[in-house]
């Protein structure tokens, strides 16, 4: 959810738990607040659990949330970088590359996802407003190929080939905190160890 009022309306249509996106997220996103500023809207709102997502790559990031009020984290930029993401290669390189302001807001990756706002890495941005041509990959699934348009919302697996820095990339604002691939319990275990290290010195 992207605002208080979005979340009572779920919570009346009869949802019990909320996730409160901040417009750090990756990928595509439903409103423009910071997360930690929609998270105090979103709680005062509802009485159901929140969990609090965007730009949460760190044990630190996931400490504050909590210790903001949040139930629980929800975490997508941080596992692209794990064996079991299946994410490609290429993409895998380019989050690692990211620095602390790699990515930008565009409705650009349209191509079978109209006018839904979206996080990606600048750079793949920039390759894909410079590619020349109308196809820029191909989508190999159960031997059939499907050719891949230039700003296609897709995001590059390890099933496609072709220019894959013009694909979307989607990232959070807290790529700069994603520097190596690990196994996904790996990760679980980092972010969980911090989070709980931190709270405890917090007080929390």
């Amino acid at each position: 959810m992207g605002s208080g009022e979005e979340a009572k309306r779920a919570v009346d249509s009869g949802c019990d738990v909320i996730v409160a996106q901040g417009i750090e997220a990756g990928g595509h996103i439903r409103g423009a607040t910071a997360l930690l500023p929609l998270l105090a809207t979103v709680l005062d709102a509802v009485t159901v659990p929140v969990v609090a997502a965007g730009g949460i790559a760190s044990g630190r990031s996931m400490a504050a949330a909590l210790a903001a009020g949040a139930a629980a984290v929800r975490v997508g930029t941080r596992f692209l970088a794990t064996p079991e993401a299946g994410a490609h290669p290429d993409y895998v390189a380019a989050l690692l590359a990211a620095g602390d302001d790699a990515t930008v807001v565009t409705s650009a990756f349209s191509v079978g996802w109209p006018n839904a706002p979206h996080r990606v890495l600048r750079s793949a941005l920039a390759a894909a407003e410079a590619f020349e041509g109308d196809v820029v990959g191909v989508l190999t699934t159960d031997g059939r190929e499907q050719p891949l348009p230039r700003l296609a919302a897709l995001t590059p697996s390890r099933q496609v080939s072709g220019t894959v820095t013009a694909m979307a990339m989607y990232a959070g604002q807290g790529v700069s905190q994603v520097t190596a691939v690990v196994p996904a319990a790996q990760v679980v275990t980092d972010l969980a160890q911090e989070a709980a290290r931190l709270l405890a010195a917090w007080g929390r």
